[in-house]
């Protein structure tokens, strides 16, 4: 098999979540190879410019360019490059952990360091099972089941993808663990329940929860962990009210609370984090993504001091880490860009400039009949794409594909899964970008003959002028 090469380097990369065969014809097409990064822009190798609405992967928070997290790398490298947590620490692996304890909602005071987000949530299924397998009371060491939202994403470990009870996961690596049960998502736009919307449906999502940890065994259930606003399954928001409810019914019956803001964390809604005015406060935090604005890899799990505390004496200890548990470079990246996020009120502009957005885009809805529903929270907002509006029927993916392909020739790239587009831009983002952004997709989202052919010829002229480079 002949080596695809990229000017004249041989490609022998395999790229994680990417269909190769496809992939690699598109070498140097658009911003399938990106070579720079300012602000909330990246470039290709023309020196083309896309506005970088998916934050790379939904974490450039504060954008590309930051000279203070460079200084900050360049600075603790110098002093001191690397050092193990393992029976040891140093101090910026300190200072990061208190940071995260003032910052969060006052619940928690221990805090766990990993690389990503995946680490961060198995860090917290496997706290979960020792706390209770370590509990006085024996009838607690039988508690080993979570429950998750079906369609969840909470990372590709083994742990996080047996959370999601998806068919394709179990046919790909299956069998999966054991122990972990799914209940149907608050997809209030398609209410799995069938219900004609909230709050007539009672919540019946919410519900859902009590009744499968009664009929699982309330005494065989460890807890429940949930994405306040999904990402991958189409950016789905429940009701506010949602999160007091299901957290009540997990202090009702013993379990702990578990909240993945990987991806909500730092900003991304328009708060800090979304759970810290919640009545009922999460028992485990998991944070990464925005945490580092992606420089470095750096994430974290919260735990309060009750969970911490049946990790004491010999033989009890926390059995998990890695080798990059609390890299002193990344912590202290981590802990410039903290401060950048909270002196700079990244936060506030995310709010303000997310509900501008927002805005502009629900008044496409009357224009483009190909838009079924527009949601989301702050700088995370989901476009769902329809057939027919009416009956809410889903348009196919390979049209949705298309309008990806088409909003990124024409300068903005943004998120796909299934008919959703998904926009997670830096936080930096203002009015004048947001517009630009309506401006792009108003152009894709245009229906007919007229825009089809129009779509194709933007295409062309892309292929032509990447073979010309």
């Amino acid at each position: 098999m002949a080596v695809k090469k990229y000017r004249g380097v041989p490609y022998h990369l395999w790229n994680p979540f990417t269909v190769m065969d496809e992939f690699l014809p598109l070498l140097g097409i658009g911003p399938v190879v990106v070579t720079r990064g300012e602000g909330p822009y990246i470039f290709n190798e023309r020196g083309k410019r896309f506005i970088n609405g998916m934050s790379s992967l939904w974490n450039l928070a504060i954008g590309h360019g930051r000279e203070e997290l460079v200084e900050a790398a360049t600075e603790q490298m110098r002093k001191l490059a690397y050092a193990s947590c393992f029976r040891q620490v140093h101090p910026k692996a300190i200072e990061l952990a208190g940071k995260l304890v003032e910052i969060t909602s006052g619940n928690f005071e221990h805090v766990f360091l990993s690389s990503n987000g995946s680490d961060a949530v198995e860090a917290a299924l496997m706290m979960t099972r020792q706390y209770h397998r370590q509990s006085p009371d024996m009838k607690d060491h039988s508690r080993y089941k979570i429950i998750s939202l079906r369609g969840s994403y909470h990372g590709v470990s083994y742990g996080a993808i047996s959370t999601a009870g998806l068919e394709s996961n179990k046919a790909k690596f299956g069998p999966l663990n054991p122990g972990f049960v799914q209940i149907e998502p608050p997809y209030c736009y398609r209410c799995p329940y069938g219900k004609s919307g909230y709050p007539e449906c009672g919540l019946e999502c919410a519900a859902a929860l009590e009744k499968t940890i009664e009929s699982e065994g309330p005494q065989t259930v460890a807890a429940f962990i949930m994405e306040p606003i999904m990402g991958v399954l189409g950016i789905i928001e429940p009701p506010e009210e949602y999160y007091n409810r299901v957290g009540e019914i997990c202090r009702r019956h013993g379990l702990l609370f578990i909240v993945d803001e990987v991806t909500t964390g730092f900003g991304r809604t328009g708060k800090l984090f979304i759970s810290e005015d919640w009545g009922i406060k999460p028992d485990i935090l998991c944070l990464g993504k925005a945490i580092s604005s992606g420089y470095l890899p750096l994430a974290a799990t919260l735990a309060t001091d009750e969970i911490y505390q049946r990790f004491d004496g010999e033989g009890n200890q926390f059995a998990y880490g890695s080798t990059a548990s609390g890299h002193p470079v990344c912590a202290a990246v981590g802990l410039k860009n903290i401060d950048i996020i909270i002196n700079e009120k990244i936060p506030e502009n995310a709010a303000r400039v997310g509900a501008y957005l927002k805005s502009r885009l629900k008044d496409m809805i009357s224009r483009r009949k190909i838009i079924g529903d527009v949601r989301g929270r702050g700088l995370m907002i989901g476009i769902e794409l329809v057939k027919d509006r009416e009956q809410k029927v889903p348009l196919d993916k390979k049209d949705t594909f298309n309008i990806v392909v088409d909003t990124a020739i024409l300068g903005l790239l943004v998120y796909c899964s299934d008919n959703v587009l998904g926009l997670f831009p830096p936080l930096i983002i203002d009015k004048d970008i947001a517009d630009k952004i309506v401006e792009i997709l108003d152009r894709s989202l245009e229906t007919g003959i007229a825009a089809e052919i129009a779509r194709k010829a933007r295409l062309v002229k892309e292929f032509t002028a990447s073979k010309l480079s």
